[in-house]
């Protein structure tokens, strides 16, 4: 007697598999998979910033923030400074920039620093930037200035 081997058909097979497998993906899982950024403000600050983008920028000020660019002796508030992207978008023709967090100095959900190189078509210039953070909005920006070099930035 001869023991013959019934064969499961290809496609239904393939079905079952591929339930499977998307059972499986639809599950929740315990270890969420996802990147997660020392300063999340920040890595949509900068992008905004350099294409002068005033919604995204406006969405994450705090409605009190006060930004001060303290080489040249100014604080606008957060309606001063959405006004002024303009002009700043005039003077970044041309422009190119990088940002980084500034090593050794705090990354937090209230606080942050970055080192950001600016490279006009005219000139650069490295600067610091400290930030301090409140339910996930920029309230204070201070900024100052490095260096006149992005030199090994």
């Amino acid at each position: 007697m001869a023991c013959r081997l019934e064969e499961e058909p290809m496609p239904r097979l393939l079905l079952t598999l591929i339930a499977g497998i998307a059972a499986f993906t639809l599950l929740p899982s315990p270890c969420p998979v996802f990147a997660q950024t020392e300063a999340p403000v920040l890595e949509k600050w900068y992008p905004a910033l350099f294409a002068a983008d005033a919604e995204t920028l406006g969405s994450l000020l705090s409605n009190d923030a006060e930004i001060r660019l303290e080489d040249l002796g100014i604080t606008q508030t957060k309606a001063e400074f959405l006004e002024s992207l303009g002009a700043w978008k005039d003077s970044i023709e041309g422009a190119a920039f990088a940002w980084k967090l500034a090593a050794g100095a705090p990354a937090s959900a209230t606080e942050a620093t970055a080192l950001v190189c600016y490279r006009f078509p005219s000139n650069e210039l490295l600067t610091r930037e400290v930030f301090t953070f409140a339910a996930g909005k920029i309230t204070e920006s201070v900024q100052t200035t490095e260096g006149e070099s992005c030199a090994g930035f």
